[in-house]
């Protein structure tokens, strides 16, 4: 059986991970994190330490990354919002041919009924492109998913989607 691989895209500080690797006993499945932002990059891996040998830090800007290889799962939880609707499907494109088949890839986004959303933009000068189920199902459809491979799900408070796409 091959060791499982998971691609955190846009991965920052890595603290959802370190979590997760915390919360297991035993760690076959090998990390690819990405993100663009040298020092995301280092202070995961610092975060992360304990865990190294399970985790590989990739300094790249995400369209340009070209991995030989597919993964089982892509998770990306804070870096698709960043983007217009044009970026997000061309990024969701690329990544979507990186998951192997049986596998799946997970997008999150800010909801449009996320209730912070002034407060973040006010006083926070933090803009970024908030969107519904609806529209997340639309940007899947334009980027060349079959809409029966495509579902959204919420976290309990209804502020973040996710996009989950199968393969």
């Amino acid at each position: 059986h091959k060791t499982p691989r998971v691609l955190n895209l846009g991965s920052g500080p890595c603290s959802d991970l370190y979590e997760y690797l915390q919360s297991k006993s035993k760690h076959s499945t090998k990390f690819e994190c990405l993100d663009m932002d040298e020092t995301a990059i280092e202070f995961g891996s610092a975060v992360c330490d304990n865990y190294i040998d399970n985790i590989k830090f990739i300094h790249k800007n995400a369209f340009r990354f070209k991995p030989d290889y597919q993964y089982e799962l892509i998770w990306s939880a804070g870096l698709f919002d960043y983007f217009n609707d044009k970026l997000f499907v061309r990024l969701l494109s690329r990544m979507y041919v990186l998951v192997k088949e049986g596998g799946e890839l997970v997008i999150g986004n800010f909801s449009d009924e996320n209730p912070s959303r002034a407060v973040m933009e006010v006083f926070g000068q933090w803009y970024l492109h908030h969107r519904g189920e609806e529209k997340l199902t639309e940007l899947a459809i334009l980027a060349g998913i079959p809409k029966e491979k495509i579902r959204v799900s919420q976290e309990e408070e209804g502020v973040n989607l996710f996009l989950h796409v199968s393969k």
